[in-house]
């Protein structure tokens, strides 16, 4: 009973420095994506994702929260934008639980693939909804002037198209969470796979 409470306790550790790690590898990559190439992508939680996957939802959601405390640590300002920490937790908790409930270590390669492209269709929804209901809120708090460069150009060419800016908000999600949730979905699922067999590897040795 001892040593498996020293066996769990290290692995709370473990995934407790895997979760700041991912959360700052995460946040590196949307830095150079999105705001230094100016890419109409996120990229932002391909490692959150990633850490869902091996070690459960909430260890990636606490990696999204400290893709927010790193960006607040270096930036030292706490802005509004921070509420989209919100998208972090829900696409880790989706990935995380929908890995629990739907992928089998049976699965064949062709259903893995086909469950993963649903999963980065559901992530694409969830993403756009929340990101959306969030934007709107934001759009709507006058201190709030950061622009968004994935969104903001159809923003501009969709505005006369929608009544209700929520709508607009949420649909101009859409096309760039697309390619974003696909990238996002299959690089994390690579970076897991990686992550499994370098973990069974190091528990093998270590019982050895």
């Amino acid at each position: 009973m001892s040593f498996q409470f020293v066996s769990a306790n290290r692995k709370r550790v473990l995934f407790f420095v895997l979760s700041i790690l991912c959360g700052f590898l995460d946040y590196i990559i949307c830095d150079l994506v999105a705001w230094v190439n100016h890419l109409p992508l996120f990229c932002d939680t391909i490692f959150i994702m990633a850490l869902s996957f091996l070690a459960g939802p909430w260890w990636g959601a606490l990696a999204g929260f400290f893709y927010h405390l790193i960006d607040f640590c270096l930036n030292r300002t706490l802005e509004l934008g921070h509420l989209f920490v919100l998208c972090h937790f829900l696409a880790a908790l989706t990935a995380g639980y929908y890995k629990i409930r739907f992928i089998k270590k049976t699965d064949s390669s062709l259903a893995l693939f086909a469950k993963l492209i649903i999963l980065s269709l559901v992530l694409c929804l969830v993403m756009s909804i929340s990101g959306g209901i969030i934007g709107y809120i934001l759009n709507n708090i006058e201190a709030y002037k950061e622009a968004s460069s994935q969104t903001d150009f159809l923003f501009f060419l969709w505005q006369n198209k929608f009544r209700s800016k929520l709508l607009l908000q949420i649909a101009v999600r859409i096309p760039v969470n697309i390619a974003d949730r696909f990238i996002c979905t299959f690089a994390a699922w690579g970076a897991f796979w990686v992550g499994e067999r370098v973990q069974k590897l190091f528990y093998k040795l270590h019982c050895i």
